[in-house]
């Protein structure tokens, strides 16, 4: 009963953060647009403390297609949860009417709190989540799976990004929290590569500053977050997806018990 109840109050609290969140993603959207904070290096520090002290809220782990399109498949195998589809909340909460708007993937108990709470979202199966997924991944989105409070447990959304206008995501940019590099580091073979006078592809759909040019040719640097866009775009097919070496993820432990060895 003691856990139930526990659960019960959890589910309440999300209810409560899914009604604000436009709100919340408006108000650090007019932040992060503020010079103090986006460019002094004291309100970046004061942004980046907030970060730390509000561990509890949605933090995420960039992912790729691949890894999303096994979490999918991992619900729909199991059956131990349902997949809803709304509105991207950043564009939104933000005014914009971009498409494509319907890319927000709640998960797990996260389908049933958002479908309680708006009527934009309704319930589909996962080989429609499947089907949608890949559609996302043409137009050049970036998946980011979110969590509250640090926890698998707490698993409720695969955000399909528009990076342009994500909060989160520029919230990362600026204070490099709320989100983490995913299972996979995108790794170049520089003989394939056709370099950045000639193509210049993933520098054009890097939204992470991760592609530095060497020599001509593009390679990847640290700040890579794993998303697998340039992988995709790369004609010359000169990138691959590799595993980082020992990743570990204090977030999500899902990620991690469905990766391949």
């Amino acid at each position: 009963m003691a856990m139930l109840s526990k659960n019960l109050r959890s589910n309440e609290l999300h209810k409560l953060y899914a009604r604000l969140e436009p709100f919340i993603l408006r108000t650090l959207d007019k932040i992060l647009r503020s010079r103090f904070f986006a460019r002094n290096r004291i309100g970046k520090a004061l942004l980046k403390g907030l970060a730390k002290i509000l561990w509890f809220l949605p933090h995420g782990v960039m992912i790729d297609y691949n890894t999303a399109k096994k979490i999918i498949e991992f619900i729909g195998r199991t059956g131990k949860g349902h997949i809803a589809i709304g509105p991207c909340v950043c564009k939104k909460a933000l005014g914009v009417n971009d498409e494509p708007m319907m890319t927000d993937m709640t998960i797990l108990y996260g389908a049933e709190i958002y479908r309680e709470i708006s009527e934009e979202y309704h319930e589909i199966t996962a080989d429609e989540a499947l089907k949608l997924l890949r559609k996302f991944e043409e137009y050049g989105l970036v998946h980011e799976i979110y969590a509250c409070m640090r926890s698998s447990k707490w698993t409720f959304v695969i955000c399909n990004c528009d990076c342009r206008y994500c909060v989160p995501t520029k919230a990362y940019l600026v204070t490099g929290e709320g989100i983490a590099p995913g299972p996979y580091k995108a790794i170049v073979n520089p003989e394939k590569c056709r370099g950045v006078r000639n193509c210049g592809k993933c520098i054009e759909v890097c939204n992470f500053n991760a592609i530095e040019e060497r020599n001509g040719k593009a390679f990847v640097n640290d700040r890579c977050m794993g998303c697998g866009l340039c992988v995709n775009k790369c004609p010359g097919s000169a990138r691959t997806l590799a595993p980082r070496p020992n990743y570990r993820i204090h977030i999500l432990d899902l990620i991690n018990k469905i990766r391949e060895p």
